[in-house]
């Protein structure tokens, strides 16, 4: 057993979803997943991108895609002025005091949460008619509870409809306009797509290929892992 992994560390999202407050036991989660493929003698190849060459000269018996998701970018005028909530996460982008998330799913309002309690004002733009509409009621009731500490503002039943270097112009469900202006950085956290670049091409030559997880479509953890510990039985 052979885990491929293109980036320096494993754990992909998952590694994100431990930032937030409240949720640094993902981390002893991902440890332990890391400790017992170990333990079996799997063999771990960070930094390695997975192409169809490299398959083709390994010969594997069977070829399990779980390449994840990618942040969903929509056609929308501007979109390219706003920053990944992965990269706020991640420390790899230093918001500004004044932050507004675009999308107040689950994602938007951890970064809003997280952001939160680094000292930022941060407002929330969601779509839906309230924030968190995807996050399970025990979690949500905690979350935003956060959000009022945090005196985090939010716009709900709004559609953005341009991106500006200060904030975003958006419709509301009556048709009525509104603008949300002077903020530092806007941050876009309007969901995942999956992402898989590979399956299609290897299954002319792969004697099994199996797609799972996120790759398939974007979905909770709980999900992802059932169907990789399911796969893994049939093989």
């Amino acid at each position: 057993m052979t885990l491929y992994e293109e980036k320096e560390m494993l754990g992909g999202n998952m590694r994100l979803a431990a930032y937030p407050p409240g949720k640094g036991c993902i981390n002893g989660m991902i440890c332990s997943y890391i400790n017992n493929c170990k333990a079996q003698g799997v063999t771990i190849e960070l930094n390695t991108s997975v192409t169809p060459e490299l398959l083709r000269e390994k010969k594997p018996d069977a070829v399990i895609v779980a390449t994840g998701s990618k942040p969903l970018m929509l056609s929308i005028p501007g979109i390219e002025k706003t920053v990944h909530a992965a990269d706020v996460l991640e420390g790899n982008v230093k918001p500004g005091k004044r932050v507004l998330v675009v999308g107040g799913g689950m994602v938007g309002c951890e970064v809003a949460d997280f952001l939160g309690e680094l000292g930022h004002q941060v407002s929330i733009v969601e779509l839906r008619d309230e924030l968190g509409a995807d996050v399970i009621p025990e979690h949500r009731k905690f979350l935003m509870k956060e959000l009022n500490e945090y005196q985090v503002q939010g716009i709900t039943g709004a559609k953005v409809t341009e991106f500006h270097e200060d904030g975003v112009s958006y419709v509301l469900e009556n048709g009525a306009e509104g603008r949300v202006e002077q903020v530092d950085t806007v941050v876009l956290a309007m969901g995942y797509r999956n992402y898989d670049p590979l399956s299609q091409e290897i299954k002319v030559f792969a004697k099994e290929v199996f797609v799972i997880g996120n790759s398939v479509r974007a979905r909770r953890a709980m999900d992802a892992t059932k169907e990789a510990f399911e796969t893994a039985m049939m093989i």
